[in-house]
């Protein structure tokens, strides 16, 4: 299933990252000691004005320590714990954030910062919860209905996931990975032309975007588009090889388990074991990629000249690459020898 958590952590933190930048238009010291809380997060915002993180959190925690309930504070070392990787202490800045100010705007992106890292707890009713409430507060953020979107997806709310991930590209058309999120649906339910036009969009927006050229190749492929679809699934993994590895991708789910849940529901079509077949030839994996292009040629026969032309282009690449590995190494131990 989708999981695109990643990505949509590197977006929703950009607005609490804008927030805590606000205090860094206050009036900062001026070389004099700090006295106040106020005092330290002025000191605070200067040191981070320089790019002296550790400095910067110092004035905070120190700001904090005058005054607990200094929402301004919180926020600000959220985000500096962001930078940190800190994922307790952040935790537990938007917890004392949303004690404080439970309804006021802004605190929004607070919800849904948390929501994250409760799915990544495995706590996917309080990341609901917590989604919910904001969109309750503000039902214009796209990234928040996207957010959703991959917690109704970890519950098996298919429905009200992809509902979330239409209201999304409606509040934003420029969020290239709620159309990642569209165009799986539609690609699992076969409807090709629409989830091929969705991976474009989510290409054209985001022209890195890696696992978008797989699952586009997966399409292309379940078409008979194969020379198209090689070519995408190749871009895919020169861009990012995790996006054709059996693990999670980062912001989506491995392309294998898309294939399997694919085949589960669609089991007599070839053009899928075909698919597969590639993505293992591409992992050198020939084994597996040989018993997965039977199973192609026993429900479609006449695919062998094709899959035959597969298995020698790529099982030759994947062959020639160790070996070029062995003959560099080789190479590079002659000279060393020679020295």
């Amino acid at each position: 299933m989708v999981a695109g958590r990643n990505q949509y952590m590197k977006d929703i933190n950009k607005s609490i990252i804008l927030l805590a930048l606000v205090f860094l238009f206050v009036n900062t010291s001026n070389g004099q000691t700090p006295q106040t809380a106020q005092d330290y997060l002025k000191s605070g915002a200067a040191h981070f004005q320089r790019g002296e993180t550790d400095a910067a959190l110092a004035d905070i925690n120190k700001a904090l320590e005058l005054n607990s309930n200094y929402v301004d504070a919180l926020y600000f070392r959220a985000a500096l714990r962001i930078k940190k990787g800190d994922t307790a202490g952040v935790l537990a800045d938007y917890n004392k954030i949303i004690e404080l100010t439970p309804s006021t705007p802004g605190v929004e992106v607070v919800y849904a910062n948390r929501s994250m890292i409760r799915l990544q707890n495995k706590d996917i009713d309080g990341a609901l919860d917590d989604l919910n409430k904001a969109i309750s507060i503000n039902p214009k953020v796209a990234q928040i209905y996207n957010g959703r979107a991959i917690a109704r997806l970890q519950k098996g709310d298919l429905d009200g996931a992809l509902a979330d991930y239409e209201k999304a590209i409606e509040l934003k058309p420029s969020l290239p990975s709620a159309f990642m999120g569209r165009g799986y649906f539609r690609y699992q339910k076969r409807d090709f032309d629409s989830a091929l036009a969705d991976f474009s969009k989510a290409i054209e927006l985001k022209p890195d975007y890696a696992d978008a050229y797989v699952d586009r190749g997966l399409v292309r492929g379940l078409r008979g588009e194969i020379p198209d679809a090689i070519a995408d699934i190749k871009k895919g993994a020169e861009l990012n090889p995790q996006s054709v590895s059996d693990s999670d991708r980062g912001n989506f789910s491995s392309p294998f388990i898309e294939l399997n849940q694919y085949i589960t529901k669609n089991p007599n079509d070839a053009r899928a074991y075909e698919m597969r077949g590639i993505l293992r030839l591409l992992q050198r994996k020939e084994a597996e990629a040989a018993r997965d292009f039977k199973k192609s040629l026993e429900l479609e026969p006449t695919l062998k000249p094709e899959i035959d032309r597969i298995t020698l282009e790529l099982g030759k690449q994947s062959r020639s690459s160790p070996e070029r590995e062995n003959d560099a190494l080789s190479q590079d131990h002659n000279r060393k020898s020679n020295l």
